[in-house]
Order: C-alpha cells, then sequence, then structure tokens
C-alpha cells in the first residue's frame, strides 16, 4: 500500500449504480486515488487527462439477467457433455470420422459460448467516469449552496485537485473567476500584440466583401487583394469557394 501524505485523508466513494465487481475505491483530500481488489491493495490510480482535467474512467458490470444466466449455464453443459462425449470416442477407439464430426461440432458449439459470453459482457458494460476535482469536492468541501453547479480551482491549476484548493462556484462566479487565470490573460496580451503589430488590418465588411466578390471575378491577382484588402490569402480563397459570407452578391 502506498503510504499517505501527513494530513491525507480517505473517503471511500460510493455509486449510485449497481454492479458486480468487487472492489473499493477510495479518494483523498490531497486529489489522489486508490483502489482495492484481489491483486490491488490500496495501489494509487492517476486516470487520464481530458480537457486539461485528471478523470477517472471505470469499467462496471451489471448483474447478468437470471434467463441469460440459466441460457448461458444451458449452453456450458452442452460443451461439457460434448467434449466428455468426445474423450469417450477416443478411449473406445471409434473410427476417425467419427472423432473427427464430433471434434468439429465441439469447436463450433465452443465458439458459440465464446460468442454469447461476449455479446452478455458488453451489455452488461457500464462505462463510468468522474472528474476527480469533482469528487474531492463532493466528499471534503461542504455543501454547495443552491446554484453552486461547478467546482473551480483557486489557483487555476486543473490538476492541482487538493481539496483546499478547490471552492464550489456558480457559473456567474466561476466565470469572473476565470478572468484571472494566467491562460486567459496571456491569451489576451497575444492578442493585443497581434493587433499592434497589424495596426492597419481591418475587418471585412458586407460593402467590402461585395467589392472584393467583383475584384476576384474581374480576376485580379491574389497578391493584389491581399494588400488592398488587409486579409489573409486563405481568408480570399474561402470567399472565393463561398465557404464564407456565401449570402453575400457581388457589386454590379
Amino acid at each position: 500500500m502506498i503510504k499517505d501524505y501527513p494530513g491525507e485523508r480517505w473517503k471511500t466513494i460510493e455509486f449510485d449504480i449497481e454492479f458486480t465487481n468487487k472492489f473499493r475505491i477510495e479518494v483523498s483530500n490531497f486529489g489522489r486515488l486508490r483502489t482495492f481488489n484481489k491483486i490491488s491493495n490500496g495501489n494509487i490510480i492517476k486516470g487520464s487527462i481530458t480537457n486539461g482535467y485528471r478523470v477517472v474512467r471505470l469499467k462496471l458490470y451489471k448483474h447478468r439477467d437470471e434467463k441469460i444466466k440459466a441460457k448461458l449455464d444451458n449452453l456450458q453443459q452442452q460443451v461439457f457433455e460434448l467434449a466428455r462425449k468426445l474423450k469417450s470416442q477416443i478411449n473406445e477407439g471409434e473410427n476417425e470420422q467419427v472423432i473427427n464430426e464430433t471434434s468439429v461440432l465441439l469447436d463450433t458449439l465452443k465458439k458459440k459460448v465464446s460468442k454469447k459470453f461476449q455479446q452478455d459482457l458488453k451489455e452488461r458494460t457500464i462505462n463510468h467516469q468522474s472528474l476527480i476535482h469533482r469528487l474531492v469536492a463532493e466528499y471534503f468541501l461542504p455543501k454547495p449552496a443552491s446554484g453552486q453547479t461547478i467546482v473551480g480551482h483557486l489557483d487555476h491549476d486543473k490538476l492541482n485537485n487538493r481539496a483546499h484548493n478547490l471552492k464550489w462556484m456558480t457559473p456567474e462566479e466561476n466565470y469572473e473567476h476565470q478572468k484571472n487565470s494566467p491562460r486567459v490573460i496571456e491569451d489576451q496580451l497575444q492578442r493585443q500584440q497581434r493587433q499592434q503589430s497589424n495596426p492597419n488590418r481591418a475587418k471585412l465588411t458586407v460593402t467590402r466583401v461585395m467589392l472584393l466578390k467583383k475584384l476576384l471575378n474581374e480576376g485580379k491577382p491574389m497578391k493584389q487583394l491581399v494588400k488592398l484588402f488587409k486579409v489573409t490569402e486563405t481568408q480570399i480563397i474561402r470567399i472565393k469557394r463561398g465557404e464564407n459570407w456565401s449570402n453575400i452578391q457581388t457589386l454590379n
């Protein structure tokens, strides 16, 4: 078992679905997960990362329907009896053709049974996933107030899932919080730098697009149009193909 950090506390995750898996999974206030089963005695699982957040994905299995269980048991019994018959034929020195026919029949039945079990397993599979920071919030933060449906990271680090770094927020609170994100601030600075480096760059308007289409129809050179309208060659090509501004007609 992995050692705990000083001050680390663990709680067992409760699922709102029934399944047959024999295991236990725990979450800590330090944002760690560990599992207990036949081969794991508290091993740490990291999960995967989606959109910057750490996610744990589990494959759970629903209970098998009693009617399906009876059918599968019956098929398994048929395999057992046919295998015993084949063994008896071999021991008694039955002719080769009879033995081959029984062997082929047994292989066919085994494949059928295997396919049925695989189909049953697929139908019983529950693909369950949880955001780790939400699990930490649910088990270690006070119950959220009405409307607080989002768990925000106070330091804006999506991988820092310690309880003291998390807070329940309303969508509006989270929106304001994200304004101070280093990533958002960096994006804003880069956008400003691009605008400052191209002070003369102008946005296309309906009138300018109409003129651009007219000049395109007249066969004006691409370089001339790029310089005249202060847009990229890619933008002009998309307009020419009708991918952008397709509803705008050319000037007469």
